[in-house]
This record gives C-alpha cells, structure tokens and sequence, in this order.
C-alpha cells in the first residue's frame, strides 16, 4: 500500500545529526544481528516506520545502551499531520543533545520561472542548541530570460543579475553549504530541490540528487494551521495563524526563510 505524498515527504524529517547517523549506518555494516531481531518484533502490515534511517539509527544507538528504539507508529494514527508531528517531536525530546540535529539550513529560492533557475538563493543556519543563526544570501546569474509572471512575484530584474556568477561557478560552495547541516528546512521545499536538481543537471553535476533529511514546513503544518478553505498553507498563512500578520517582503529569499525559521521554531513547540 503506498502513502500519500503528505505522509512520504513527513518522513523525511530527522532526529538525528549526520555524524550519529553515518556512525550508525557504519555498525550496521559490520553486524546486523540486533537490527534483524528489532525487525522482527516491529514489522508489522499496520505501522510505518515515521523515518526508516532515523530507525536505523535509533536500534545501534538502543544496542549501546544510549537511547530507546523509535517505534514504528500505527498507520491508522499518521495521517494527520499534526499526530505526525508530535511522534516527530517525541522523538526529538528523547534523543540525547550529543545525538540530535545540531546544524539545520532553512533554504529558499527565487528562479526565473516556475519551471526555471535560480536567481537568488537564502540559507539561514541555525544552531539547535544555542539558537544562534547565520545569513547566507546571494544572486546569480541564470543564462535565461526572467518571465514577466515571476518578476511580478520577485521584483528581480535581468539587468540586476546579469553580472552575478552562474550556478556553476558557485556549485561547488553551494554544495558545502549542505554538506555541513544536519537537515534542510523549507516551506515546500521539494520544489526548491526541483530547481537545484536542475541546476546540477546543467552543470553536470551528477547524480544530481542532493540526499539530505528535510523538514517541509508546509506540510507539517498542513493539519495545525486551520484555515477557511482545507489546503496546504501558504507560508503567509502559516506566520499569520502562529504570529499574526506581520510586516513581511514575501519573495524576497531571506525574508523567506527568516519566516520559515519562526514557523519550523513555532512547530516544535506544538503539542
């Protein structure tokens, strides 16, 4: 039985920093025994795993005595995402400081097009335990025509970028941004990772997947966020129900994912 896409991107969220997870994944390697006998007390036809890597995890961790397996969840409980949320957040709570996300990006683009490439990009890295956070924000220069339908959204004119470097000449920094965090944030963040997908493809760069645990503000607020009509809420919907409206330049990359981090803050307080 397949999941609806709400529930699969949910599961990508992680607990865990990428140095505990890749130590895990190492053990595993070596011995399977306690894992396989973990699995044949949890696999069962009416649960999912919330994160089946964050499971993973969680048995070597278990196995040394560290911290408590995650358990898989019934399926029938998941399918709000406000429950899912509180299995994510009870999972965070019990995972050990020294074991925990650490560095998370919140991550957002503008692009010349629906279908096109980035002009400007954002990154605000933000440290779990202090809290303290740092900008990143920057143009380029796509090679491609901005169309009139996203200049009304971004206000990005062609003459503003055209002497900004192209994603290849920034790739290979833009890849390290990544490669130090422990998960990205966005608020539909999957249509970012389009777009960067895109732009690896041109610049071949392959595979041209970056593979990293992501926290889809929109859809984890899908169910908490109650509006007028039921749908996936908009980041300004989002921000206005947990903080009111607020005198914000959405569009604009940074503002953007400033907005984000209060909302990715504000979930893990839900209860």
């Amino acid at each position: 039985m397949s999941l609806p896409q709400k529930i699969e991107t949910l599961r990508l969220a992680t607990v865990f920093n990428k140095k505990t997870r890749e130590y895990a994944i190492e053990k595993l390697k070596k011995d399977k025994s306690y894992l396989l006998k973990c699995l044949s007390e949890d696999v069962k036809e009416d649960v999912i795993f919330r994160n089946y890597n964050d499971y993973l995890t969680s048995v070597v961790l278990e196995e040394e005595g560290k911290r408590e397996r995650i358990k898989p969840i019934k399926r029938q409980k998941v399918f709000s995402t406000k429950e899912f949320l509180k299995f994510y957040i009870h999972d965070l709570e019990n995972t050990p400081d020294e074991f925990k996300i650490q560095k998370v990006g919140v991550f957002d683009t503008e692009t010349t097009d629906i279908y096109g490439y980035i002009i400007s990009y954002a990154v605000v890295i933000q440290d779990m335990q202090s809290m303290d956070t740092e900008e990143i924000y920057d143009f380029l220069n796509p090679k491609a025509k901005i169309s009139e339908e996203a200049y009304e959204v971004h206000k990005i004119k062609q003459e503003d970028i055209e002497h900004k470097p192209t994603f290849a000449e920034k790739k290979d920094e833009f890849l390290q941004i990544f490669d130090n965090l422990d998960m990205v944030v966005g608020h539909n963040v999957l249509y970012d990772f389009g777009v960067l997908k895109r732009e690896l493809e041109r610049a071949e760069h392959f595979p041209n997947i970056i593979d990293i645990p992501i926290f889809d503000t929109m859809y984890y607020s899908a169910d908490v966020v109650v509006l007028e009509k039921k749908k996936m809420p908009r980041l300004e919907e989002c921000v206005a129900f947990f903080f009111g409206k607020q005198n914000a330049n959405y569009h604009d990359a940074l503002e953007d994912v400033k907005m984000t981090l209060k909302v990715f803050n504000r979930l893990l307080q839900e209860k």
